[in-house]
């Protein structure tokens, strides 16, 4: 029993969390917009755009406090994100090359789109609650009537919205005084039971699931979860292309200067700048032009004259690069 009462409890704490979540997460994203929105006076855009990055920091520690109090979880609040002072030239770097300011605005955007989905995921558990209390006559709807019209040019397009209490019968009423049909249906069917189940167990089987989610996305984007493995990703990224750009184009400007490249001629040697690149034979054969079985003999004549000798531990054509951008180690 007591197991239960602590099911119960925490269900409700997560229906709780979601409902704050959605107007909570609606003024974050507003918040953030306004600063990603370009004003007339650059000056003032900057600003604006600086202070909300500032912010980020406030809003980590609101939304992890937040998700602490409701869904009593322990997520770490990181302080002092920013060492420098806001008016300094310091400060502005910091601010715009802050990992962690960055990883608040993506929370902002993934915490709008989710709480949106998850609001409409406790309505429909709401509902699917209200259909089956008033299916079995626990709750007694009042009896209603709503009547519309719809006009297009000089057609008129009439109907009414019944609800009859007495029976919990609902009417729909469509077409004019001429032709009219209506539809009914009676709430407190066993099918209308049977929908009103189906959402309440569909609800409460996706509620702890997206809470779940929300609240990882509140450890790892705010308490600092990923930020590890997001910082290496970047670094790792950052230094690909610091090889693959600055250290080819170095290589290429000074490959004459290189005695294992003499024996090279001035096609071998724009095939292994190609090979460089990450190109295969067929794209080497694409760029220059020439035949796919033109450059495999280039490329054998390549390696023949670099001394790469067939081997199982070691990938020739790797080891050609290696020796054309300077970086080989291996001889």
């Amino acid at each position: 029993m007591k197991s239960f009462g602590r099911s119960m409890a925490q269900r409700l704490r997560e229906v709780v969390y979601l409902f704050i979540s959605l107007p909570v997460s609606i003024a974050l994203f507003t918040i953030v917009m306004i600063g990603f929105n370009s004003f007339t006076l650059i000056p003032l855009a900057v600003l604006v755009f600086l202070f909300v990055l500032t912010l980020m920091e406030r809003v980590a520690k609101f939304e992890i406090w937040r998700t602490n109090k409701i869904l009593a979880t322990d997520f770490p609040v990181v302080p002092n994100w920013f060492q420098n002072p806001f008016f300094s030239w310091d400060g502005v770097k910091e601010r715009v090359t802050s990992l962690r300011s960055w990883m608040a605005i993506a929370y902002v955007f993934i915490a709008f789109g989710w709480s949106i989905f998850s609001f409409i995921l406790v309505v429909f558990g709401v509902a699917g609650l209200f259909v089956i209390l008033a299916g079995t006559g626990v709750v007694i709807l009042s009896s209603f009537s709503r009547s519309f019209e719809v006009v297009d040019g000089g057609d008129t397009f009439s109907g009414s919205f019944q609800f009859f209490g007495s029976s919990g019968q609902l009417r729909l009423e469509i077409g004019d005084e001429i032709d009219r049909g209506y539809l009914t249906y009676n709430i407190e069917s066993w099918w209308s039971i049977l929908v009103g189940v189906i959402l309440i167990f569909l609800a409460l089987w996706l509620i702890p699931r997206n809470t779940r989610a929300m609240a990882q996305m509140v450890e790892g984007l705010l308490s600092g979860g990923f930020y590890g493995s997001i910082e290496a990703k970047l670094r790792s990224w950052v230094d690909r292309r610091k090889v693959s750009e600055r250290t080819v184009r170095e290589a290429m400007a000074d490959e004459v200067a290189r005695p294992e490249l003499a024996e090279l001629s001035k096609r071998e040697r724009e095939i292994l700048a190609l090979m460089a690149e990450g190109k295969s034979n067929a794209g080497i054969a694409k760029s220059l032009y020439i035949t796919e079985g033109s450059v495999e003999k280039h490329v054998s004549s390549i390696l023949s004259k670099l001394g790469l000798t067939v081997e199982a531990e070691n990938h020739r054509r790797v080891l050609a690069v290696l020796t054309y951008l300077g970086l080989n180690k291996w001889s």
